[in-house]
């Protein structure tokens, strides 16, 4: 079965104790399609008004590090760090107390592109190819960025976002996401399709023409965008959404906080069920996607996700396979550890699944069950324009909108 996999790196805690502002990333990356090997030229900028003393920046063991450069910086080292069953370089920068002025930290690096994310098609980088630096911990920290991507004579780039400037084998693209979201597809051809009423949804593919059953799919997640606009997203409503079809058939898919989803698949079928929801969870993704992978929070993530598309199968007329997928869930969640302070790095990864998508999902409908469905959509509502990433501070807009006993049945349920 195509799963959702997760696969971020467990990185050790910042030892900085900073009053934090939004930094920004600058990148301009060379893609060498033919060899599918890439340059990167990452510059991540603090704010005058960030205090942080000592940075802290992991990166993928293999590529290979060729300078950094901290201006300012009184100390910086590059070593190993230990995590689960691999290793990860850190770049560590200090700086003297109480800097004042905006710094910067600058890395070149070269690598290779995994094989899971080509083709003789098609070369992309994303969150799932673990292509660039993050601080511990904060792999979905929100910073605006500005992506230039250089390619040969012949080749194309596409993004999460039109390019805010392009010339021959230049393509420039900014905007917010997090951390680890910039997006590049690099192929000789790309074929497109695009939505006909509602906000623009484009269907971006690589290899081979659309067919019919992209088309169908295509006008699926028109309606999945209408429905959660009416609904879990209707104060933060998605205005425009891209797909990326790149055949890859590695890993799974993924959503993107930028309005958009990488779909690997080459068979995907939304006339399945099973497809269809893949589809509305990782559309979801546009609004569930500020919990933390590391601890409890991804249930705020995942079981969100993972309800918001049960809840667009039962709005499309689907009640018998809503119910079919809800009993489904609640049978793998007997005897799982209480969802409150979990810790997934004490469990297998299954046990993590069963936990925030499983568990966290008969929360939610039971949660539902109690308080009525259009209660319980203002409180989605409000959580996902609010971008709630804490379970207390989830349980405080439920006490807020449901009241302090609905509160506190919250609570219980999410330790027990």
């Amino acid at each position: 079965m195509k799963r959702l996999l997760l696969f971020l790196l467990l990185t050790t805690l910042s030892a900085s104790s900073p009053a934090l502002a939004t930094p920004s990333v600058r990148v301009t990356l060379q893609v060498e399609p033919e060899a599918h090997t890439f340059t990167c030229r990452y510059r991540f900028t603090l704010p005058a008004s960030d205090t942080t003393s000592v940075v802290l920046l992991n990166l993928n063991r293999r590529y290979k590090l060729q300078q950094v450069q901290a201006p300012r910086a009184v100390q910086q080292s590059v070593t190993r760090v230990a995590y689960s069953i691999d290793t990860l370089q850190q770049i560590q920068v200090r700086y003297g107390p109480n800097p004042r002025r905006s710094r910067y930290i600058e890395l070149v690096y070269t690598g290779n592109i995994d094989e899971g994310n080509y083709t003789d098609h098609v070369n992309f980088l994303s969150a799932h190819s673990l292509w660039l630096p993050f601080r511990p911990y904060q792999e979905y920290e929100i910073v605006p960025y500005q992506l230039t991507v250089r390619v040969p004579p012949g080749y194309q780039v596409r993004s999460t976002r039109p390019p805010s400037r392009q010339q021959a084998g230049r393509y420039t693209f900014a905007g917010t996401t997090s951390a680890i979201e910039l997006t590049a597809l690099v192929a000789r051809q790309f074929y497109q399709a695009a939505s006909t009423t509602g906000p623009p949804i484009t269907f971006i593919k690589t290899g081979a023409p659309l067919t019919a059953t992209d088309s169908v799919m295509l006008r699926r997640a028109a309606a999945i965008v209408a429905y959660y606009n009416r609904t879990i997203g209707r104060q933060d409503t998605i205005s425009h959404f891209t797909a990326f079809l790149p055949g890859t058939n590695s890993g799974g898919a993924y959503g993107l906080l930028d309005n958009a989803t990488i779909i690997p698949y080459s068979n995907f079928n939304v006339a399945e069920t099973e497809d269809l929801l893949i589809l509305a969870h990782e559309i979801s993704h546009k609004w569930w996607g500020y919990g933390s992978f590391h601890d409890e929070t991804d249930w705020l993530n995942e079981a969100f996700a993972t309800y918001s598309s049960l809840l667009y199968l039962q709005a499309s007329g689907d009640e018998a396979g809503y119910q079919q997928e809800l009993a489904r869930l609640a049978q793998s969640t007997a005897g799982t550890p209480p969802l409150w302070g979990f810790d997934r790095y004490k469990y297998e990864y299954p046990m993590h699944r069963r936990v925030m998508y499983n568990k966290g999902t008969g929360i939610l409908h039971a949660l539902r069950t109690r308080i009525g469905t259009e209660q319980f959509l203002n409180i989605l509502a409000t959580s996902a324009a609010q971008k709630t990433s804490t379970n207390p501070g989830f349980v405080r807009l439920v006490e807020q909108v449901a009241g302090p006993e609905t509160g506190a049945w919250l609570l219980a349920e999410l330790k027990r």
